[in-house]
Parts: structure tokens; C-alpha cells; sequence
């Protein structure tokens, strides 16, 4: 699904992740921008994940990365606290359909089936999609949770109720024309990122570990590193809860 501790780490670089990466920003070229809780630098295993060639998105997200393996955003991946806080903001429940824009390693993903949706997550880092489909497996939740190979801003979002991102504020805005196509009623969470021109109907804020590095960064520590204060440290998580249709702020004069 799709981040940094404070907004001091956009100096660096959402899906958990977000600090704006040196690298330039791809799909400029024949593909639409990408955005993905991922690495801005070459993964060593970007071949690690297979592309279903049926698949025009998963076909589309392969060029891409093999054109220029760089995303937007670098993983930081969402504490599990602030996991279950945001489906429950979002009152994630049976019969929900339920999407992560920029999934990482599927937390989200596989807390939304745990609670009886159907859940599909979307990352364009071949390393996060391998991991991610790993932690589904390992769930037992194939039947309810997939993951796809997909550029998020490619990604037809009318089929789901139920949005989950942690994305840069200018990528929210970004993705403003496919939310809007969302049916009346469903519910779009962000996990510290607002969406600058629109209302959010709920912000709650949650206390929760998250590691950091030596320069004062949210960072990617690693698998195997317990959530706890001794490896964390503990900060304030935001939480923006929007409905579909969105209301547009005032402009001012």
C-alpha cells in the first residue's frame, strides 16, 4: 500500500512511506507517473516478481520498471497500530472491497481481509509485489487478497468502496480525478498525507513505533525488527478520513 515520521524527511523523498526521492520521477515517457511504497534506487530483485501478460496494468508496470526502475517514493512501511487504525476509521467490514494505492509489503491488504473484505493492493516495485504476495500466502488469504504489479495512477478504482493510501500530498491530489469516480458513499483513508483543495470528513490522530534512522528520518529498518520503543520511537500518526462524492474546500479570494 502504499512513510516518513515527520514532513522534515521531504528533504529525502507513503501502499508507509513517503519522502521525496532525487531520482527523476518516471513514466514519463508512454506511462503514466508512478507512485509505490518502494525504493528510489535499482532493487536487486526487480526481476523477482512475475507479470501476468494478460494483464494490461501488470504489462504496463513491467515496461515501466524495466525502462527505469525509480519510483517516486521510498518504503517506509505503516506500523501495524496505525494499520488497524486506519481500517477502522475506514470501517473496513464483509462485503467491502478494499484497495491499497502503493501496498509495500500488504499489511493493509491483509488486515482488510482479516476483517472479511475482499482486498487488492497495488505497487509498481517488483520487490515490494513479491513480498507483499508472500505475506498473503503465508495468511492463507489467496481467496480474498491479491496483489497486483500495477502503476497506482493506471489503476480503474470504480469496482472498490473502500481506498487506502500513504502517499505524498501531491500524489493525493493527483489521484483526485480517479477517486471522484468512486460510488457515493465510499470511504478514502490516508495515512499522514492530506489532499490539499479537499474536506476530509474525520482526522484522528493515533500514537504509534516507528523506526528512524540516525538523520532523524522514517526509514525501512528491515524485516524482523519488533514494533517497540527500544527499536521505534514513538510519534504521532495522522489519519484523514474522506467520502465519496469529495467536498471541494472553499478557494479563497
Amino acid at each position: 500500500m502504499r512513510r516518513p515520521a515527520t514532513l522534515a524527511l521531504l528533504a529525502l523523498v507513503a501502499c508507509s512511506r513517503t519522502a521525496p526521492s532525487s531520482a527523476p520521477a518516471p513514466g514519463t515517457a508512454s506511462v503514466a507517473p508512478v507512485a509505490s511504497a518502494a525504493p528510489s534506487a535499482p532493487s536487486s530483485a526487480a526481476s523477482s516478481a512475475t507479470a501476468d501478460a494478460g494483464d494490461p496494468l501488470e504489462a504496463e508496470a513491467k515496461l515501466a520498471w524495466e525502462k527505469d526502475p525509480r519510483v517516486d517514493i521510498v518504503y517506509v512501511p505503516t506500523p501495524q497500530a496505525v494499520v488497524e487504525k486506519m481500517l477502522e476509521v475506514a470501517k473496513v467490514q464483509k462485503g467491502d472491497v478494499v484497495y491499497d494505492l502503493g501496498c509495500g509489503d500488504g499489511r493493509i491488504v491483509v488486515g482488510a481481509a482479516k476483517r472479511g473484505a475482499t482486498a487488492m493492493g497495488f505497487d509498481i516495485d517488483p520487490t515490494r509485489v513479491t513480498e507483499a504476495r508472500g505475506r498473503v500466502k503465508a495468511a492463507g488469504l489467496e481467496t480474498s487478497a491479491s496483489i497486483k504489479w500495477a502503476n497506482v495512477f493506471s489503476v480503474d478504482l470504480k469496482p472498490a468502496n473502500v481506498v487506502m493510501l500513504y502517499l505524498l500530498p501531491e500524489l493525493n491530489v493527483k489521484l483526485i480525478p480517479q477517486l471522484e469516480k468512486l460510488r457515493p458513499g465510499s470511504r478514502i483513508v490516508s495515512h499522514d498525507f492530506d489532499m490539499k483543495g479537499v474536506t476530509p470528513d474525520a482526522v484522528v490522530t493515533i500514537q504509534a513505533p516507528e523506526f528512524v534512522n540516525g538523520e532523524g528520518y522514517s526509514a525501512y529498518k528491515g524485516e524482523g525488527v519488533p514494533e517497540d520503543t527500544k527499536n521505534y520511537k514513538l510519534r504521532a500518526h495522522t489519519i484523514y478520513l474522506w467520502t465519496v462524492p469529495l467536498k471541494k474546500a472553499a478557494q479563497k479570494p
